[in-house]
């Protein structure tokens, strides 16, 4: 962001939205557009809980999943910035999966939970429950019979009352790896994608 202000590509439009984000921007005066004003982002940048070697992502802290989403759909490069830390192993199933949910659909969601040994917990801030922008609630899923993304998306896409998850299966097109050097890897390139499958198993 600092190197953005400064430099000749200050008149870019910037989609974001995170709040943290667009206040930065703000105070920056960098050229902020609101997403319903854009058709298509060229290039969004993003991080990540972890990634794994099919580039699936797990983004639970942020609890902004659905606008990621939104925003990744319309992106024509979606690139996770990701180091070493942020590579998938089996301890970071532990990391709970955030679900974006109608407030009425509490009771359902934790039933149908209940059926695959999972349960949740409401993030509460001020002993209320914490709102998204859209006033639904933000449950953390602790999921303990699979580690298998797939699975556990498709399961929670079959639950009435969840909008959205913040496992990205199939938004990621791209990665920035930091170690000593900086790797730019594409998803649909055979030979960085072998580099990527060789990053992640050589942990």
């Amino acid at each position: 962001m600092k190197s953005l202000e400064k430099s000749s590509l200050k008149h870019i439009r910037i989609v974001t939205v995170s709040n943290e984000t667009k206040n930065l921007c703000e105070q920056m005066g960098l050229n902020l557009v609101e997403f319903e004003e854009v058709d298509q982002v060229d290039w969004t940048f993003d991080g990540c809980d972890w990634i794994n070697r099919k580039f699936q992502a797990l983004k639970t802290r942020g609890g902004i999943q659905t606008e990621e989403k939104m925003l990744a759909q319309v992106s024509k490069h979606y690139v996770l910035l990701v180091t070493k830390e942020k590579l998938y192993d089996p301890k970071k199933t532990e990391l709970p999966i955030c679900c974006e949910i109608l407030p009425n659909s509490i009771k359902l969601i934790r039933k149908k939970l209940l059926n695959y040994n999972a349960d949740f917990n409401l993030r509460i801030s001020n002993n209320m429950p914490i709102k998204t922008r859209h006033g639904n609630y933000l449950i953390d899923v602790q999921w303990k019979n699979s580690d298998i993304p797939e699975y556990i998306s498709t399961v929670l896409d079959s639950i009435a009352g969840i909008v959205s998850h913040s496992f990205f299966l199939n938004e990621i097109t791209e990665v920035l790896y930091s170690d000593d050097n900086v790797k730019h890897i594409h998803k649909n390139r055979e030979r960085e994608k072998e580099e990527w499958e060789n990053i992640i198993g050589g942990l």
